[in-house]
């Protein structure tokens, strides 16, 4: 719907009503306004009070939402665009939208003002939908988030170059479902709040990270790739030849001893290499002299030795040759492309760099040695450019080394069966249990989550001595482990997350106590510390970890960079805490520490069981706001090249087959960290209801 349909309908059924009023006439006769014309519509329908009003107004706004995306797609549609279909759907969608209005008409029509601010605001508010529908589900390719979903989540390290250290993940991921089903069994709520968005939740993880996706690789796995950009020059024996007459008898066997023939890397050409052909900058690596002109240095035969560790992890293969005029390719003494013989059946003016591209089939490759080679001819008359140049890509579709999809969907089941389990056993045990038991349960899963981390952390990185930069070996129990600064992926955002949060807690309670003391031993300290990590933005401070604090730190810790963020993520969030706490300590009545030492309370059980609990109670919406804050801050980690999911996400449209591809990856983790901070927000309102939290100013229900 364009503006100026809603600026005729704001004139129609909401100025004119107006002025013919002012003029003394009747307008009910002529010139309806917006809350009577749809009345007249769709009739009469009273409020949204009941449930099934609630239902029937979500049902309508659904399928409104769900035409809207038809109306979409229909109009990006070669065969239908050209139709009225995409215009009939556009109305339907419109009626219902109307048909919404309709029910909730006495407070979005009442006053000419409603009208012209609901009139007015669903212009914008429908703009707005449409263009995210059009970009999310019409116009953005999301091949590169399937693909890549599994390093989204856990980084590149864990499922490819060190993918047998997935198994590290799992334990901790069986206590997390676990302590999530316990701990929501302890609020008692209606099974189905829970039970329906957890199934949801758990099949679309399964759904999503069982399916083996290839990856595309060129280290450990023989995988020969070169292009036009020279970083990726890949290094063959080659030689020059002026006839096919002189080529060395065997050439195109894998057998043929190539030792004594030069070594140089892709691609290959001649002096007269302009540097733009075809669209595409050609970097020359290794001079090709051919004259084709009187017949000298007509030929050039490169070949590569390669190994495959394990072909059955290969998925597919592709071969693709830029040549001068005409070509030959042998792979393991198969012929895959020829026309040097068959001319006609070249293409060597294709406007891409790359002119032929041929599917490998699986059979022709070898467990062990392969052998690829190439003969590139120029032949060129007499008064063309003689420019001649010839290079190859051979790339292998490899699945991810190290994770078997069979195997993680069993675990994935195990453990989101196992967190059900937990949920509905915690939750009929305490619908009728005592509140202080209920209390002291969750005191012991808030304990063992703490406990589960520091496991986890163990499990990812067991002490010892590393080999090299990434991982270590050892014999005990433990075996292999991945260093910190090779974790990646959503799990690393959440694990400097809880890490933070867990740390930053303690550091906020001792520095929100320390504040209040009237010792300058504990005051001082707790205002320094305070103020100086506040007076600086975060980024600032994980700089100084990365730069300074390993100085500070080395006498007598040697903390990797993983463990100086953590540090810092915990001190900034601490200090913002303690602010907070110190606030919700001063709000509580000086009555309760009048009442704790009548009972005989020490300081500390006065501090810890008496003010720390009714601070946090009411500054819990505060709390929360800081965590989710945290929850997001984590990746500004990506700066110190830490694979965390936005680093993962930037790093991905580098890949062949996705370059420039940054919104689809960028936005795919922006909506994950959306998505995380709701459920937060969302959480922390169902706690602070079962507090009886409810009212703006943070008091008991009444």
């Amino acid at each position: 719907m364009s503006f100026n349909s809603i600026f005729l309908l704001w004139f129609l059924f909401v100025l004119t009503p107006i002025i013919l009023k002012n003029q003394k006439w009747d307008p009910n006769n002529y010139y309806p306004d917006f809350s009577k014309l749809l009345n007249y519509i769709f009739g009469k329908v009273p409020k949204i009070k009941s449930e099934i009003e609630h239902i029937v107004f979500r049902l309508a706004l659904s399928f409104a939402v769900f035409l809207l995306y038809l109306s979409l797609k229909l109009e990006d549609s070669d065969v239908y665009s050209d139709t009225f279909l995409p215009t009939f759907v556009h109305l339907l969608c419109l009626a219902n939208f109307a048909y919404i209005a309709h029910l909730m008409s006495d407070e979005l029509f009442d006053t000419a003002w409603n009208s012209t601010i609901s009139l007015f605001s669903f212009f914008f508010v429908f703009t707005l939908i449409s263009g995210i529908i059009h970009f999310v589900l019409i116009e953005t390719d999301w091949t590169i988030i399937w693909m890549n979903r599994r390093t989204l989540l856990v980084g590149p390290n864990f499922i490819s170059q060190f993918g047998d250290e997935i198994w590290r993940l799992w334990p901790p991921f069986y206590f997390l479902m676990i302590l999530i089903g316990a701990g929501y069994g302890t609020l008692g709520e209606d099974k189905k709040k829970f039970i329906v968005p957890y199934a949801i939740f758990s099949l679309v993880i399964l759904a999503s990270l069982n399916y083996n996706a290839p990856y595309d690789s060129e280290s450990k796995s023989g995988a020969i790739i070169s292009g036009p950009d020279s970083t990726w020059g890949t290094t063959y024996k080659y030689n020059i030849f002026d006839d096919t007459s002189d080529f060395p008898e065997g050439w195109e066997e894998r057998t043929f001893d190539d030792s004594s023939w030069l070594s140089g890397k892709t691609p290959f050409g001649n002096n007269n290499l302009v540097s733009e052909e075809k669209g595409k900058t050609i970097n020359k690596r290794t001079t090709w002299e051919s004259n084709s002109t009187d017949g000298s240095g007509d030929y050039l035969i490169i070949r590569k030795n390669f190994t495959i560790e394990d072909k059955s992890k290969i998925l597919g293969a592709t071969l693709r040759v830029t040549y001068p005029n005409y070509y030959a390719a042998y792979l393991n003494d198969q012929k895959i492309g020829d026309c040097l013989d068959a001319k006609s059946s070249c293409n060597h003016n294709n406007p891409d760099y790359w002119n032929k591209e041929v599917d490998i089939e699986w059979s022709w490759l070898d467990d062990g040695p392969n052998t690829l080679i190439l003969v590139g001819q120029d032949d060129l008359t007499e008064g063309h450019d003689n420019i001649t140049w010839l290079d190859t890509e051979l790339r292998l579709k490899i699945s991810n080394r190290g994770f078997d999809a069979s195997k993680a969907l069993v675990y994935l089941s195990g453990g989101f069966i196992l967190g059900l389990v937990a949920f509905l056993g915690v939750h009929n045990y305490c619908k009728d249990a005592e509140e202080y038991i209920i209390n002291y349960l969750q005191t012991i899963l808030v304990n063992l989550g703490v406990i589960s981390f520091i496991v986890m952390i163990i499990l990812l990185d067991p002490p010892g001595e590393y080999e090299d930069d990434y991982f270590w070996n050892s014999d005990d129990l433990l075996g292999t482990g991945v260093k910190p600064a090779a974790w990646g992926g959503l799990v690393l955002n959440l694990i400097f997350a809880a890490a933070a949060l867990v740390v930053g807690f303690g550091i906020g309670i001792a520095l929100a106590f320390g504040r209040r003391s009237n010792l300058p031993v504990f005051w001082i300290p707790s205002v320094g510390v305070i103020e100086l990590i506040r007076s600086g933005p975060l980024v600032a401070w994980l700089f100084f970890a990365q730069i300074l604090v390993p100085d500070l730190l080395d006498p007598v810790w040697e903390a990797d960079i993983a463990s100086r963020v953590i540090l810092v993520l915990s001190l900034f969030f601490g200090c913002y805490l303690a602010e907070v706490l110190r606030g919700g300590l001063q709000a509580v009545p000086h009555g309760q520490y009048e009442a704790a030492t009548a009972l005989g309370l020490s300081p500390a059980q006065t501090k810890m069981q008496i003010e720390l609990p009714q601070a946090i109670r009411t500054t819990l919406p505060a709390i929360v706001s800081m965590m989710i804050g945290m929850l997001k801050d984590t990746s500004l980690v990506f700066f110190f090249g830490i694979y965390d999911a936005f680093r993962v996400a930037k790093d991905l449209p580098a890949q062949w087959d996705f370059i420039g591809q940054h919104e689809q990856s960028l936005l795919f983790v922006g909506m994950i960290f959306w998505g995380l901070s709701f459920y937060l927000s969302k959480v922390s309102r169902r706690i602070e209801k079962n507090l009886g939290l409810t009212h703006e100013g943070g008091g008991d229900v009444t």
